[in-house]
């Protein structure tokens, strides 16, 4: 059974592009673990301070027990906590 996370972010006008980047970055890195079957970083068209991030995984502990043992994770974390500018929303899906 697969496992799929959706997180929808929001950041003002001057950080988005940035933080964007940083998490494209991370996308990079994150792709590469075991049971990780994707992880995209997607900008809003209509309102570009809008970023939704889409997780996929083989399993749900895979998150768990692969993804947020990942040397960045906590760094990642800390880069959407201390930037969003609003409550993030989050959504976990089995498929």
């Amino acid at each position: 059974m697969g496992f799929i996370v959706v997180l929808f972010l929001e950041f003002s006008a001057d950080k988005v592009e940035e933080v964007k980047s940083k998490l494209l970055d991370a996308a990079a890195i994150y792709r590469k673990d075991p049971e990780t079957l994707e992880w995209n970083v997607q900008q809003d068209l209509t309102d570009p301070k809008k970023i939704t991030l889409v997780e996929k995984y083989e399993r749900e502990s895979s998150l768990t027990e692969i993804h947020r043992k990942n040397p960045i994770y906590q760094e990642t974390i800390d880069l959407i906590t201390s930037n969003v500018t609003k409550e993030i929303e989050k959504h976990f899906i089995h498929t």
